[in-house]
């Protein structure tokens, strides 16, 4: 994901999200069903976005406007994605929020 931070979501679909993960790279994408009334997870008051941040992980925003979902893509590198995960976890997304974990490819 070499693409800049994006203040703005791009529109998109899961699918076209994982055509384009880098293999050799681990994320972490967070998908919320905005059907449910929840809150945003684009809302940059979550303290996740300070984590992401303190690490140096990039993201991006992505909307499904067709199924009502929005994704938010973090890219966090390789090693540890497990301990990755569990500390955004605690950060405050809405209750519903998906949490899925795509790990690098041993060369």
């Amino acid at each position: 994901m070499t693409e800049p931070l994006h203040d703005s979501p791009i529109h998109g679909s899961f699918m076209g999200i994982k055509k384009t993960l880098d293999p050799g790279a681990s994320y972490i994408i967070f998908e919320n069903d905005l059907t449910l009334g929840e809150e945003s997870i684009f809302d940059p008051s979550h303290m996740a976005y300070a984590y992401f941040e303190t690490h140096a992980f990039t993201w991006k925003k992505v909307v499904d406007e067709t199924l009502q979902r929005e994704y938010l893509v973090v890219c966090i590198g390789t090693g540890k994605e497990d301990e990755v995960l569990g500390q955004v976890m605690g950060y405050g997304f809405p209750r519903e929020t998906v949490y899925y974990l795509y790990k690098a490819k041993e060369a």
